[in-house]
């Protein structure tokens, strides 16, 4: 298939011809306008922070208790970002999976990462028979063969199909999320003492991973660490101004 159609010589953004010199098959626009995690970020959950920011972690991360160790991501969530994972998730352009493992297994690079089992957020399973594929799985699957890191989607199941997520506030988000990940009984031997890497394509208050994460600590794993494509903003900007005017 990739003979018959190749997926580098057209912008996995815009669609703009490049050729395959191009990091990500992304043109040398759209590599711009996408807002890369090279600065400072939250040294919890990896989420960008702004330069004026006075905490070293994000608002979210400064107020709820955490069960993954950190977290990594490649992106923060804007407009050109949002296109792309739609265009992955709902627009069938699985080829996209490649080119969001690599960006991953780059960032994993920079940062040292290493790991024993990579395991995907398990999905709705109503949305998933829907969809067709589960897009961390996906994503999980080339990211292994890209750092030659074991990869396993039955290791961590959905037990409960929740509320969707993108008009609840972080605390019902939180509330959403208890009980809705579990081990299988049969699996926990295989995490105990083991250091895992937990995949998802987009990172927004960490209720998601922090259950998933609970779930795997609880069965054994040793650590657990936290990789998505793309982050949402901090968005408590108003922070460092408000410090500044009480003095």
């Amino acid at each position: 298939m990739e003979l018959l159609f190749p997926s580098n010589i057209y912008c996995i953004s815009c669609g703009s011809i490049i050729d395959n010199s191009r990091v990500y098959s992304l043109c040398d626009n759209c590599a711009r306008m996408f807002h890369w995690a090279t600065g400072r970020t939250c040294e919890k959950c990896g989420k960008i922070l702004q330069d004026d920011y006075i905490h070293n972690v994000c608002a979210d991360c400064r107020e709820t208790e955490r069960f993954f160790k950190k977290g990594y991501t490649c992106v923060q969530y804007g407009i050109k970002e949002r296109k792309l994972l739609l265009s992955f998730k709902y627009g069938g352009k699985l080829f996209i999976g490649e080119k969001i493992a690599e960006a991953m297994a780059d960032r994993l690079r920079d940062e040292n990462i290493k790991a024993d089992i990579i395991i995907p957020v398990p999905m709705n399973r109503k949305k998933q028979k829907k969809r067709g594929y589960n897009q961390a799985e996906i994503i999980s699957g080339f990211l292994s063969k890209k750092t030659e890191i074991p990869y396993s989607a039955k290791l961590l199941t959905r037990t409960e199909d929740t509320a969707a997520m993108s008009k609840l506030a972080p605390a019902e988000r939180r509330m959403n999320m208890e009980g809705a990940f579990s081990v299988p009984f049969n699996a926990a031997k295989k995490l105990n003492g083991k250091s895992i890497l937990l995949v998802d394509d987009i990172y927004t208050t960490g209720s998601t991973a922090d259950a998933c994460s609970k779930s795997l600590m609880e069965s054994g794993a040793c650590e657990v660490c936290v990789v998505t494509f793309a982050a949402g903003a901090n968005l408590m900007e108003w922070d460092n101004a408000a410090a500044q005017v009480c003095g």
